[in-house]
């Protein structure tokens, strides 16, 4: 049987961004905002707008 020789704790360089606990909802919110920001700039797919149009027409 071969066993690997592993540390028990390894220290890791990539671990990203460095903040404090206060920095931590700031970080969230700007990433939030970009995500919801790219969203929004996105065009409507054409099949949508055609169901939103039959579902209006319908209704009315």
């Amino acid at each position: 049987m071969t066993q690997k020789n592993t540390p028990k704790s390894s220290k890791r360089d990539d671990l990203g961004d460095v903040f404090t606990d206060e920095d931590l909802p700031e970080k969230i919110g700007k990433n939030l905002r970009q995500i919801y920001d790219d969203v929004l700039n996105e065009p409507v797919p054409d099949d949508f707008l055609s169901l939103l149009s039959k579902a209006d027409n319908k209704s009315g």
